[in-house]
């Protein structure tokens, strides 16, 4: 199989599924992130760098780094000053209910949550196929009540109609991914409200000091790396050939790359909806 694209949870073998079920579980989210679906498509070495990382992953260490990294993304966006457009008028211009606009402000917070989790992952599996590095964590029994009772549907991005596979083309360009962020594709069913929030989101990406931000949250990302233990993969997956080695490289480089602009994004975003102070804690 091909790491182009994401594989679902009904195109996998049953042993896939189960994983992706322990990766719902250990970080907790309502739905699996994208970087496992892509990789899927190596087995050998997905079976290989979850069963390494998924003790890190549950760790107080790695949910304190991820924690800090989103309050730090939080803080760079209000010292930015940047909104986007009051997002209850919007929602309620497109007759979204009081209820509905509740509920769409928590999905921009579970991302806003989710992609601070995937921007220290993202880089730890680099560390995997570098050398790997030393570190200790402590043991955190996850309780995952989100994971066991929610499921977030989030439409593949051949789910697209026309309208919004165009969005999903610009999208692609202005960010410079190769996927489309999973908040985007959860909002997919409202394009009119997914193509204010992309619009939104592509004036922010072209100034330049959110882009001076960003990597100012890369720099701060590969500092919450320290202490947090990864193995060496490469002989740990000595039955991936050399050719896909170099596919997992691109594709894993490519999300780790681009993820701290989407931690940013969504942090702005969520600030943009009603009382969103009070909501930066909820996920």
């Amino acid at each position: 199989m091909s790491l182009t694209r994401a594989y679902e949870e009904q195109e996998v073998p049953p042993e896939l599924r189960r994983l992706y079920a322990e990766v719902r579980t250990a970080f907790d989210l309502p739905f699996v992130p994208t970087i496992f679906k892509l990789l899927s498509a190596s087995p050998q070495y997905l079976k290989c760098m979850w069963k390494d990382l998924s003790h890190v992953v549950c760790s107080r260490e790695f949910q304190s780094g991820a924690e800090a990294f989103r309050e730090i993304a939080h803080s760079a966006a209000v010292s930015g000053g940047w909104t986007f457009a009051d997002q209850s008028q919007v929602l309620a211009a497109d007759k979204f209910s009081n209820a509905d606009i509740g509920l769409i402000s928590g999905i921009v917070g579970l991302f806003a949550r989710a992609t601070a989790q995937m921007a220290l992952f993202t880089r730890l599996v680099q560390r995997g196929y570098s050398g790997g590095q030393k570190g200790r964590v402590s043991n955190c029994k996850q309780v995952a009540a989100l994971a066991q009772m929610v499921q977030v549907n989030i439409p593949n991005e051949r789910e697209a109609g026309l309208r919004v596979w165009l969005m999903y083309a610009d999208i692609r360009r202005a960010t410079g991914s190769k996927n489309v962020p999973g908040v985007f594709r959860a909002l997919s069913p409202y394009p009119s409200y997914l193509a204010s929030a992309w619009l939104d989101s592509k004036k922010l990406l072209a100034e330049p000091s959110f882009l001076s931000a960003r990597e100012e949250l890369n720099r701060r990302a590969r500092a919450l790396l320290t202490g947090l233990p990864v193995k060496d993969h490469r002989p740990l997956a000595k039955e991936v050939p050399p050719a896909q080695w170099r596919e997992i490289e691109e594709t894993v480089d490519g999300l780790a790359r681009t993820m701290p602009q989407f931690v940013l994004l969504t942090s702005v975003w969520q600030r943009s909806f009603p009382n969103a102070s009070r909501l930066i804690g909820v996920a």
